[in-house]
């Protein structure tokens, strides 16, 4: 695994970040948003930065904070995740990081695009406190155990939940697409990692 160098990412469109004076989460990809309102209504003692890339995504996501109430403990980002973290955010600030569904990029020669398996990912468990957190969710069987073997074994982190997700468990998904999965039947791997020392 080749070292990640900031330098080689562009910087993000907005240059500044203030840390809050609560924990801070931050969701990379997060969609149309459904899981950051979900998440920033039950979690009021709690500040989420939510980022989404796509503009199409992002508008939609902005449209419902507005219709929430544009919750003061989320902050919606339209932005490239990996340059808006490797600019903005500083060593052990982030409590806990969300990466719900994921592209999985299927193809093995796209394995280095996964974000497990990406040199970025010393950048997210450089920011993430001791004892912080890693959630990852998945439908794909593949990309699971893949996942499982880079988060322990490369990144040196420990898995502290597994557990498996089906339509039975009464479960409402918190995304779009984990909605989804679950009424088709599918299985979701819903992982649990946890920083325990410093890199």
């Amino acid at each position: 695994m080749r070292k990640f160098n900031p330098q080689n990412i562009p910087t993000p469109k907005f240059g500044e970040f203030n840390l809050p004076n609560m924990p801070l989460d931050i969701e990379i990809g997060c969609g149309v948003g459904l899981h950051p309102i979900q998440y920033s209504m039950t979690n009021p003692d709690r500040y989420l930065v939510a980022i989404e890339h796509t503009t199409e995504k992002f508008e939609k996501f902005k449209r419902r904070f507005e219709k929430h109430g544009s919750p003061k403990n989320l902050l919606p980002v339209h932005e490239n995740g990996i340059s808006w973290v490797a600019h903005l955010l500083k060593k052990e600030s982030v409590d806990r990081f969300f990466f719900l569904f994921p592209n999985p990029n299927p193809k093995p020669s796209q394995q280095n695009k996964r974000f497990h398996a990406m040199p970025f990912m010393e950048k997210v468990i450089e920011c993430l406190k001791l004892d912080g957190t890693i959630h990852m969710a998945t439908n794909e069987s593949f990309y699971a155990e893949e996942c499982l073997d880079f988060m322990t074994n490369v990144w040196k982190l420990k898995c502290v939940e597994h557990r498996m997700i089906t339509k039975d468990d009464n479960f409402i998904g918190r995304t779009h697409f984990e909605r989804k999965y679950l009424e088709r039947g599918q299985e979701i791997h819903d992982f649990i990692f946890k920083k325990e020392k410093s890199i």
